[in-house]
Formats: C-alpha cells, structure tokens, sequence
C-alpha cells in the first residue's frame, strides 16, 4: 500500500521538477540529421559538411568558420560535443557575435590552455589567417591549462548576466566576468577551426528567474599566470 508520505513526496518532486523546467527551456536544437544547412546555419569560409548527424569543418587559409542564425537569449547554456583534430590549433566557440565583436573561447592545441578573449571578425580575406583577431584586452582575460585531448569532449557554457561559465566533460574549466560592457545582449553564437573538427549535438537553453544565476559552487582551474587588468 502507498502512504500518504510517499504521495506527498512524489508530489513535492514533481512540483520542484516543473519549476526547474519552466526556469529552463530547449529554444534550439541541432543534430544535423539533414545534409541542408541553409534553413539555420551560414558557413563563412572553410568547407563544411554533414555526415552521421555530425558537421564536420575544414579550414581554407582564413579558417572554417560556421554561423547559427539562432538569436541568443539573454541568459542561457550552450552544450555541443566537439572533435578536434590533431593538427588543429584552434577550435573556438564564438559567443554574442555583434557588429563583428563576439567573445572567443578558445581551445588552443598548440599551448595546451583553454582561453577566453575579446575577438573580432575582420573581412580581409587577402591576408592569410587574418579573418579572425583579438581586438584588445577587457579586464581579465582568463587563461588556464588543458592537456589535448582527440576525442570527443562534451561542452557546457553558460552566461548568467555579464558572467559566462565554462565546463568540458563535466569539468569546471574557466569563467570570465564582463565588467566593461564589450559583449553586447543577444547576438548569434558560431564555430571556428584553425584546421579540422566535428561537432554535433547542439543544444541551446533559455534560462529565467533562479536557473539564470550564476552557479554558485563554481571552481575553475587555477589562471595561466601573468594575467593582467585594464581599465
């Protein structure tokens, strides 16, 4: 027989679960079971292609660059797996892309860090490897070490008012708090290869009320000394 503690429980657990889910809502998502990607995505430069549910990019002399056309919601997470290959120096995930200003986190191959920096797309498509740059430091620009890893790492970012959080494969890895107002509200959010990737499963989540704060508990990797601060 079923107690009466035992309803009552389950309907405690079902109301918390209701609320955490209307916090947070799927406003895209993307496995790429279509070849076509017209209908969400713009493909700057570098060639990209669908192939089992994942995108795969390779980079020409200015990068592969892929663009989603999903406005941003003020407060969100972004989650996406991606598989960087070896050769690759870069991969980076463009954030709040606006008028050609977007924040990079980078995963730098070549110096084994994770980075976050201030970027910018400049077309000069004469110049080899001059289509994407860092347009000068805002505060604190994080660094912090991370060994390669060739295979597939699951990301979670999340941006919670002017603060922006950085887990792969489940491990807190860097934040980065916009005190000087360089990323603007909403935009659009991309990739970028210096060389070959894949990635697949990506999910874009809305966040309201309790689940738009920042994660409390959160502990990143100890910074890649010197780090400066500009006023």
């Amino acid at each position: 027989m079923i107690s009466y503690k035992s309803i009552l429980f389950s309907l405690v657990l079902f109301t918390t679960i209701s609320i955490v889910n209307a916090q947070s809502k799927a406003i895209f998502k993307e496995n790429f079971k279509k070849d076509d990607l017209q209908k969400h995505w713009l493909s700057l430069n570098g060639s990209w292609e669908v192939k089992d549910q994942t995108i795969r990019g390779n980079k020409d002399a200015n990068w592969a660059i892929l663009l989603c056309n999903k406005p941003l919601p003020e407060n969100y997470i972004l989650t996406f797996s991606s598989l960087v290959e070896p050769g690759a120096y870069l991969f980076e995930v463009m954030l709040n892309i606006n008028r050609e200003r977007f924040l990079g986190i980078l995963l730098n191959q070549f110096e084994n860090r994770v980075a976050i920096e201030d970027r910018g797309l400049f077309a000069n498509l004469d110049m080899p490897g001059s289509l994407i740059h860092s347009v000068g430091h805002i505060g604190t620009m994080p660094k912090v070490s991370r060994p390669k890893v060739h295979t597939w790492q699951d990301w979670k970012i999340q941006k919670a008012g002017n603060e922006f959080f950085v887990w792969i494969n489940d491990e807190a890895i860097t934040s980065f708090k916009d005190s000087s107002g360089f990323v603007k509200t909403r935009g659009q959010f991309g990739f970028a290869v210096n060389g070959k990737a894949s990635i697949k499963n990506i999910e874009l989540r809305k966040l309201r009320e309790e689940s738009a704060l920042p994660p409390g508990n959160f502990k990143g990797k100890p910074l890649i000394k010197p780090f400066f601060v500009f006023e």
